[in-house]
Protein backbone atom coordinates (compact mmCIF):
# COMPACT_ATOMS: atom_id res chain seq x y z
CA UNK A 1 0.00 0.00 0.00
CA UNK A 2 1.55 3.44 -1.16
CA UNK A 3 -0.22 5.23 1.68
CA UNK A 4 2.49 3.51 3.91
CA UNK A 5 5.52 5.68 1.90
CA UNK A 6 3.70 8.43 3.65
CA UNK A 7 3.98 7.23 7.26
CA UNK A 8 7.30 4.70 7.07
CA UNK A 9 9.33 6.97 9.03
CA UNK A 10 6.68 6.97 11.91
CA UNK A 11 6.00 3.18 11.42
CA UNK A 12 9.44 2.45 12.04
CA UNK A 13 9.30 4.71 15.28
CA UNK A 14 6.22 3.50 16.55
CA UNK A 15 6.34 -0.53 15.93
CA UNK A 16 7.33 -2.77 18.46
CA UNK A 17 10.29 -4.61 18.25
CA UNK A 18 9.44 -6.82 21.21
CA UNK A 19 8.29 -10.18 19.73
CA UNK A 20 4.86 -10.42 20.68
CA UNK A 21 4.67 -12.79 17.78
CA UNK A 22 7.33 -15.03 19.21
CA UNK A 23 5.41 -18.18 20.24
CA UNK A 24 4.10 -18.61 16.61
CA UNK A 25 7.44 -17.93 15.08
CA UNK A 26 9.12 -20.31 17.31
CA UNK A 27 6.69 -23.09 16.37
CA UNK A 28 7.35 -22.08 12.39
CA UNK A 29 11.18 -22.49 13.47
CA UNK A 30 10.09 -25.90 14.57
CA UNK A 31 8.73 -26.84 11.24
CA UNK A 32 11.10 -25.93 9.31
CA UNK A 33 14.65 -26.95 8.43
CA UNK A 34 17.64 -25.26 8.85
CA UNK A 35 17.79 -22.56 6.21
CA UNK A 36 14.43 -22.76 4.61
CA UNK A 37 13.05 -20.16 2.65
CA UNK A 38 11.10 -17.73 3.53
CA UNK A 39 8.33 -15.53 2.14
CA UNK A 40 7.35 -12.15 4.25
CA UNK A 41 4.74 -10.58 2.18
CA UNK A 42 4.06 -7.11 4.23
CA UNK A 43 7.61 -7.25 5.68
CA UNK A 44 7.38 -3.73 6.53
CA UNK A 45 10.52 -2.60 7.68
CA UNK A 46 12.10 -5.76 8.70
CA UNK A 47 11.53 -5.21 12.73
CA UNK A 48 11.03 -7.59 14.16
CA UNK A 49 9.48 -10.37 11.98
CA UNK A 50 12.12 -10.66 9.19
CA UNK A 51 14.83 -9.90 11.64
CA UNK A 52 14.20 -12.82 13.59
CA UNK A 53 14.15 -14.87 10.42
CA UNK A 54 17.37 -13.72 9.11
CA UNK A 55 19.42 -13.97 12.48
CA UNK A 56 18.20 -17.72 12.33
CA UNK A 57 19.63 -17.75 8.75
CA UNK A 58 16.69 -18.75 6.72
CA UNK A 59 16.79 -17.25 3.36
CA UNK A 60 14.28 -14.86 3.19
CA UNK A 61 12.37 -12.73 0.66
CA UNK A 62 10.73 -9.49 1.62
CA UNK A 63 8.07 -8.23 -0.33
CA UNK A 64 5.79 -5.29 0.64
CA UNK A 65 3.76 -2.41 -1.14
CA UNK A 66 5.70 0.32 -0.06
CA UNK A 67 8.94 1.65 -1.90
CA UNK A 68 9.58 3.34 1.94
CA UNK A 69 9.36 0.77 3.98
CA UNK A 70 11.66 -1.45 1.76
CA UNK A 71 14.16 1.08 1.54
CA UNK A 72 14.60 1.03 5.28
CA UNK A 73 14.11 -2.52 5.50
CA UNK A 74 17.26 -2.61 2.95
CA UNK A 75 19.57 -0.71 4.75
CA UNK A 76 18.84 -3.22 8.03
CA UNK A 77 18.92 -6.65 5.89
CA UNK A 78 21.17 -6.71 2.98
CA UNK A 79 21.68 -10.33 2.89
CA UNK A 80 17.94 -10.37 2.93
CA UNK A 81 16.11 -10.22 -0.79
CA UNK A 82 13.83 -7.35 -1.08
CA UNK A 83 11.25 -6.16 -3.06
CA UNK A 84 8.63 -3.78 -3.81
CA UNK A 85 5.07 -5.24 -4.95
CA UNK A 86 1.51 -5.85 -4.51
CA UNK A 87 0.64 -9.09 -2.83
CA UNK A 88 -1.70 -9.76 -5.12
CA UNK A 89 0.01 -9.62 -7.97
CA UNK A 90 3.29 -11.62 -6.55
CA UNK A 91 5.37 -13.30 -9.78
CA UNK A 92 8.05 -14.38 -7.99
CA UNK A 93 10.62 -16.87 -9.97
CA UNK A 94 11.04 -19.26 -6.77
CA UNK A 95 8.61 -21.45 -4.30
CA UNK A 96 9.16 -21.19 -0.80
CA UNK A 97 9.24 -23.51 2.48
CA UNK A 98 7.51 -20.88 4.72
CA UNK A 99 5.26 -17.66 3.83
CA UNK A 100 4.34 -15.05 6.73
CA UNK A 101 1.42 -12.22 6.09
CA UNK A 102 1.59 -10.69 9.46
CA UNK A 103 -0.60 -7.69 9.81
CA UNK A 104 -0.86 -7.29 5.89
CA UNK A 105 -3.85 -9.77 4.44
CA UNK A 106 -6.07 -7.36 5.92
CA UNK A 107 -5.33 -4.40 4.05
CA UNK A 108 -7.00 -6.88 0.88
CA UNK A 109 -10.64 -6.35 0.42
CA UNK A 110 -12.55 -9.64 0.98
CA UNK A 111 -12.53 -10.54 -3.01
CA UNK A 112 -9.05 -10.50 -3.08
CA UNK A 113 -8.31 -12.25 0.23
CA UNK A 114 -10.13 -14.93 -0.95
CA UNK A 115 -7.98 -14.92 -3.98
CA UNK A 116 -4.48 -14.80 -1.85
CA UNK A 117 -5.42 -18.15 -0.97
CA UNK A 118 -4.60 -20.14 -4.35
CA UNK A 119 -2.26 -17.82 -4.89
CA UNK A 120 -0.37 -18.56 -1.78
CA UNK A 121 -1.01 -22.38 -2.21
CA UNK A 122 1.24 -21.95 -5.55
CA UNK A 123 3.91 -20.33 -3.71
CA UNK A 124 4.74 -23.05 -1.62
CA UNK A 125 6.19 -26.27 -1.72
CA UNK A 126 4.75 -29.34 -0.44
CA UNK A 127 4.65 -29.84 2.87
CA UNK A 128 5.14 -25.74 3.46
CA UNK A 129 3.90 -23.26 6.15
CA UNK A 130 1.50 -20.64 5.68
CA UNK A 131 1.17 -18.08 9.21
CA UNK A 132 -1.25 -15.33 8.67
CA UNK A 133 -2.96 -12.65 10.94
CA UNK A 134 -6.86 -12.21 10.23
CA UNK A 135 -9.78 -10.67 12.32
CA UNK A 136 -11.99 -12.93 13.88
CA UNK A 137 -15.60 -11.72 12.64
CA UNK A 138 -16.37 -10.38 9.00
CA UNK A 139 -16.38 -7.00 8.26
CA UNK A 140 -14.77 -4.27 7.12
CA UNK A 141 -13.04 -0.63 9.17
CA UNK A 142 -10.64 2.07 8.73
CA UNK A 143 -7.99 3.02 11.54
CA UNK A 144 -5.77 6.11 11.80
CA UNK A 145 -1.92 5.46 11.56
CA UNK A 146 -0.11 8.51 12.03
CA UNK A 147 -2.57 10.56 10.48
CA UNK A 148 -3.17 7.83 7.60
CA UNK A 149 -6.61 6.31 7.02
CA UNK A 150 -5.53 2.72 6.70
CA UNK A 151 -8.46 0.19 5.25
CA UNK A 152 -8.59 -3.70 7.60
CA UNK A 153 -10.93 -6.30 6.47
CA UNK A 154 -11.49 -9.56 7.82
CA UNK A 155 -13.45 -12.73 6.87
CA UNK A 156 -15.27 -15.04 9.42
CA UNK A 157 -13.29 -17.78 10.56
CA UNK A 158 -14.99 -20.70 8.97
CA UNK A 159 -14.57 -18.63 5.81
CA UNK A 160 -11.11 -18.75 6.37
CA UNK A 161 -11.06 -22.47 7.22
CA UNK A 162 -12.67 -23.12 4.56
CA UNK A 163 -10.56 -21.46 2.05
CA UNK A 164 -7.15 -23.13 3.59
CA UNK A 165 -8.70 -27.07 2.85
CA UNK A 166 -9.85 -25.92 -0.57
CA UNK A 167 -6.13 -24.84 -1.25
CA UNK A 168 -4.86 -27.96 0.68
CA UNK A 169 -3.89 -26.73 3.37
CA UNK A 170 -4.40 -28.45 7.10
CA UNK A 171 -4.80 -26.07 10.08
CA UNK A 172 -2.01 -26.79 12.49
CA UNK A 173 -2.92 -23.91 15.00
CA UNK A 174 -5.51 -21.28 15.46
CA UNK A 175 -5.34 -18.93 17.92
CA UNK A 176 -8.27 -16.23 18.10
CA UNK A 177 -8.38 -12.95 19.56
CA UNK A 178 -5.09 -13.36 21.71
CA UNK A 179 -4.47 -10.91 23.96
CA UNK A 180 -1.02 -11.22 24.34
CA UNK A 181 -0.18 -10.80 20.77
CA UNK A 182 -2.02 -7.42 20.09
CA UNK A 183 -5.36 -9.19 19.92
CA UNK A 184 -4.04 -10.90 16.79
CA UNK A 185 -6.20 -13.70 15.10
CA UNK A 186 -3.12 -16.16 14.71
CA UNK A 187 -3.32 -19.10 11.76
CA UNK A 188 -0.71 -21.57 11.41
CA UNK A 189 -1.32 -24.08 8.38
CA UNK A 190 0.81 -26.61 6.43
CA UNK A 191 0.03 -27.18 2.60
CA UNK A 192 -0.51 -30.73 1.62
Amino acid sequence: MAVYDGIADWFDRTRTRELIEKPYLDLLVQMLKRGASVLDVGCGTGEPILRFLVERQFRVTGVDASAAMISIAAGRFPEARLMVGDMRELALDETYDAAILWHSLFHLQHEDQRAMFAALARLLNPGGVLMFTSGSEYGETWSDNGGAMLYHAALDLREYRSLLEANRFEVVKLAVDDAACGGATVWIARRQ
